[in-house]
C-alpha cells in the first residue's frame, strides 16, 4: 500500500519535492488528469475486502494490489506528432488499457507533460473473474500478446513500430534488453552529459588560446597579427566561453553530486530488490509451510478420530470379553444346575415309580383281599401262606404289563 500511495503522489504531483531532476515544476500545471481516486489506498482496501467476502481462500498480505502502466514513445516519434495527435494518441492508450482491465478497475490516469518526453501513467486494480489475479497479466505469453495487440490497435495509427520481440533476439543469439530502473537510466544519462562537458571544456581551452593572441604592429614580424576589431571579437568570444565554462563547471558539479545520489539510490534499490526477492522466497516457503501445517493438522485430526474409534473398539471388545466370560460362567452354572436337576429328577422319578409300584401293589392286595372277603361272615376267608406268596410274585409282572400298556397308549396305533 505504501508503494501505491507513493505512485499516486508522484503521478498527481502532490508534492514539490521530486527525486527526478527532469521534472519541470513550472510546467506541472500542463499535466492532464484523465481520472483519479481521492483516497486510493482506502478504495483498494474496500475492493480487496469485497473480493475476500466472496471467496474462502485468504488473500495474501503481500499480494500485488495494483498494476501501473507507463505508456509513451521514443522522443523522435513524439516530436513528429503534433499536440493534437499526441492528445489523440494518449486517449487511444487510455481506451486500450480500459478495454483490457475494464473501466470499473481504473484507479488513476495522468498524462505528464512536465518532463522531457510526454508519457501516460495509469494505475488499475488487477481483478479478473472476481479474483485478485495480477500474476495472470504478467506471464510471458500475456506480455508478448499485449505488445502485439498495442502495436496493431494503437501504434499503427500513429506510424509507430513494434519493438523487437524476445524470440527474435534469442534466434539471433543476442542478449535481451533488460528493464532499467530510473536510477540506472539517469546514471547512464549523467555519464553521457559528462562526456559532452569534456568536449566543451576542450573547446573552451582552444578558445582560451585564441584569447591569448595580441595584435602586433610591424610588417617584418613572423607572427600573425590581427586588427583591433578582430582582437575584440576574439576576446569577447573567449570571455563568453569562459562564462559558459564556469556555468558548465557548476552544472558538472551538480551533475556529479546527482550521480552520487543516484549511485546511492541505485545501491539502495539493489538492496531493496534483493530484500524483496528474499521476502518473496520467504513468503513462498511460508505458504508451503502453512499448507504443510494444514495437511499435518488434517492428518492429526484423522489419526485422533481413528484412535477414538480404536479406543471405542477396545472398550467394546473388553465388554464382549466380559460378557462372554459371564455367559460362560452362567452356562457352567446352568450345566451344574441341569446336572443336579437331572439327578434330582432321576431320584424323584425312581421314588415316584416305587411309590406307584407300592400303590399298585396295595391296590392289587386290596383287590385280592376283597375277593377273599366273605360278606356273609363279614370276615376274610382263610388264605394260605402259599397262596399269598404266589400273589405277591404276580404283582411285579402285572405292574410291568400295566406300564407297557400305558406306553403303547401314548404312542398310538402303528400305521
Amino acid at each position: 500500500m505504501t508503494a501505491l500511495k507513493a505512485s499516486q503522489i508522484h503521478n498527481e504531483r502532490l508534492t514539490d519535492r521530486h527525486s527526478n531532476p527532469d521534472i519541470d515544476t513550472d510546467r506541472s500545471d500542463q499535466n492532464v488528469v484523465f481520472f483519479k481516486t481521492e483516497d486510493i489506498t482506502d478504495d483498494v482496501k474496500k475492493r480487496i475486502a469485497d473480493i475476500q467476502s466472496r471467496q474462502k481462500r485468504k488473500i495474501r498480505c503481500d499480494a500485488p494490489v495494483a498494476i501501473e502502466y507507463m505508456i509513451t514513445a521514443s522522443p523522435e516519434a513524439m516530436a513528429r506528432l503534433s499536440k493534437q495527435e499526441q492528445e489523440r494518441y494518449f486517449a487511444e492508450c487510455l481506451s486500450f488499457v480500459e478495454a483490457r482491465h475494464g473501466v470499473g478497475n481504473r484507479l488513476s490516469a495522468v498524462l505528464h507533460l512536465d518532463e522531457t518526453t510526454p508519457h501516460l501513467h495509469m494505475l488499475v486494480f488487477p481483478e479478473r473473474e472476481g479474483k485478485l489475479d495480477a500474476k495472470s497479466f504478467f506471464k510471458l505469453p500475456a506480455l508478448t500478446a499485449l505488445q502485439d495487440e498495442f502495436a496493431i490497435k494503437v501504434g499503427k495509427q500513429f506510424g509507430l513500430e513494434r519493438g523487437v520481440r524476445l524470440t527474435e533476439l534469442l534466434e539471433k543469439g543476442e542478449k535481451p534488453h533488460r528493464h532499467q530502473s530510473v536510477a540506472v537510466y539517469k546514471a547512464k544519462k549523467l555519464k553521457e552529459t559528462e562526456r559532452k562537458l569534456a568536449e566543451l571544456e576542450q573547446t573552451t581551452a582552444d578558445l582560451a588560446a585564441v584569447e591569448a593572441i595580441t595584435p602586433k604592429k610591424g610588417v617584418l614580424s613572423s607572427r600573425v597579427s590581427v586588427t583591433p576589431e578582430e582582437f575584440e571579437t576574439l576576446s569577447g568570444q573567449a570571455k563568453a566561453y569562459a562564462v559558459t565554462k564556469e556555468t558548465l563547471a557548476k552544472r558538472s558539479k551538480s551533475l556529479i553530486a546527482r550521480e552520487q545520489v543516484v549511485s546511492r539510490k541505485e545501491a539502495l534499490l539493489d538492496s531493496s530488490e534483493a530484500l524483496r526477492e528474499q521476502n518473496k522466497t520467504l513468503s513462498v516457503e511460508n505458504s508451503l509451510l502453512r499448507d504443510r501445517e494444514s495437511s499435518e493438522k488434517a492428518k492429526n485430526t484423522e489419526l485422533r478420530a481413528k484412535l477414538r474409534k480404536f479406543d471405542d473398539y477396545e472398550e467394546t471388545k473388553q465388554l464382549l470379553n466380559d460378557t462372554q466370560t459371564a455367559l460362560a460362567e452362567a452356562n457352567s452354572q446352568l450345566a451344574k444346575e441341569k446336572e443336579e436337576h437331572e439327578k434330582t429328577k432321576g431320584k424323584l422319578q425312581a421314588q415316584a415309580e416305587r411309590f406307584e409300584a407300592v400303590v399298585r401293589g396295595a391296590r392289587a392286595l386290596v383287590k385280592y383281599l376283597y375277593q377273599k372277603f366273605d360278606s356273609k361272615k363279614k370276615a376274610l376267608c382263610e388264605v394260605t401262606i402259599q397262596e399269598f406268596a404266589d400273589f405277591l410274585e404276580k404283582i411285579p409282572h402285572t405292574q410291568q404289563q400295566t406300564k407297557n400298556k400305558a406306553v403303547e397308549q401314548k404312542r398310538g396305533p402303528e400305521r
